[in-house]
């Protein structure tokens, strides 16, 4: 089968429903035609000239990024300013742009998971579980076999299945009654109606409480054993990231349970200390952050960029794994924009005069 740009976005929406953003986020397509035909892929953090350049290059078809290039409404179109060379450079050569941002940023084996497991923590699970999008569905029907039933609500992402016999007057129905989040609530309802399972007030659906355990925002997990010394932690990251120089605030012996959230995540810094979290790991923390008001706890900021770039190389698996007539590559081009300077001597303190 052809892939088109549509069965992509279908395919990262299934990962990342866009109905998980932020609301001032914006993702899925930003530019391009959704039945356009892709064999090429490039997958990156940002959108800059370099990257588009670099598409054009390698004949793709289609852009993944992370961060949306569009964010509020546009008046032109035209390559007399950056964002505008860019769209326009997109549409001339006829590439597409598919971004999912914050919406990757809440997903199991979102952001901050790959950075978790670039990190080599184990046990992973949420932070903080803070989307409340699951629905119950109770379902009546007349079908036979109920394992069948239960197959078919699986196979549209329902958990926590269950089902029990009813009866009517006129015949023995099943109730079956399961967990499903909103997002995948159209596409059950369509293999319903083509099963002929979808009558007129057999499915209901309700709120839930509780929230979703496939959402939410940072992980945590944990070292083996008696964790890392501070030193050697900070070491790792440093190494397994790249950053030249690391920010940090106060001070621990060894570091077991680690928190982590890519790109700036530092509003989880209570959530973190809550769950017993020895170091937390994420960027953009403003002065006033590093006081933790903790003892024994780590504050670490690796920089945005460092936190998120491996996620392009999660794009890039997951598409690859995905599609098998895609040829999907990770751009070879670092588009930080801060750059470091590191001292070789160290600066001496500023007297009073």
């Amino acid at each position: 089968m052809t892939t088109k740009i549509r069965h992509i976005s279908t395919f990262l929406n299934q990962w990342a429903p866009p109905g998980t953003k932020m609301d001032y986020d914006n993702v899925g397509l930003l530019v391009g035609d959704p039945d356009a035909t892709v064999s090429k892929v490039l997958t990156c953090l940002d959108v800059t000239d370099e990257i588009v350049a670099e598409a054009i290059q390698n004949s793709c078809e289609l852009i993944a990024a992370h961060h949306p290039l569009i964010f509020s409404k546009i008046g032109k179109i035209n390559p007399t300013d950056e964002q505008g060379r860019i769209i326009y450079k997109l549409i001339k050569n006829d590439i597409g742009l598919l971004v999912a941002h914050t919406n990757l940023d809440a997903a199991l084996d979102g952001v901050s998971f790959v950075l978790a497991n670039m990190l080599g923590l184990d046990n992973l699970s949420f932070l903080t579980k803070n989307y409340s999008i699951s629905k119950k569905i109770t379902l009546v029907s007349d079908v036979e076999n109920g394992d069948s039933m239960v197959q078919l609500l699986n196979y549209y992402s329902a958990e926590d299945v269950h089902h029990y016999r009813v009866k009517s007057r006129e015949s023995e129905l099943r109730c079956f009654e399961a967990v499903i989040d909103k997002h995948h609530l159209p596409a059950l309802k369509k293999g319903l109606d083509k099963e002929g399972l979808l009558k007129d007030g057999a499915l209901q659906i309700t709120d839930l409480a509780s929230t979703s355990n496939n959402f939410g925002m940072g992980v945590i997990g944990n070292y083996p054993d008696q964790g890392l010394g501070k030193n050697e932690f900070l070491h790792l990251v440093s190494q397994t990231l790249n950053v030249e120089a690391i920010r940090f605030s106060g001070d621990v012996e060894r570091i077991k349970t680690v928190a982590v959230c890519g790109g700036a995540g530092v509003f989880l810094k209570s959530k973190a200390i809550a769950a017993g979290a020895d170091a937390f790991v994420t960027a953009d923390i403003k002065y006033h952050d590093y006081f933790t008001e903790q003892d024994r706890f780590l504050l670490v900021d690796v920089g945005h960029y460092e936190s998120e770039f491996p996620v392009a190389e999660a794009l890039r698996k997951e598409l690859s794994e995905a599609f098998d007539d895609l040829s999907v590559s990770v751009t070879n081009i670092v588009t930080n924009p801060v750059q470091t300077y590191v001292s070789e001597s160290k600066p001496q303190s500023i007297q009073n005069s």
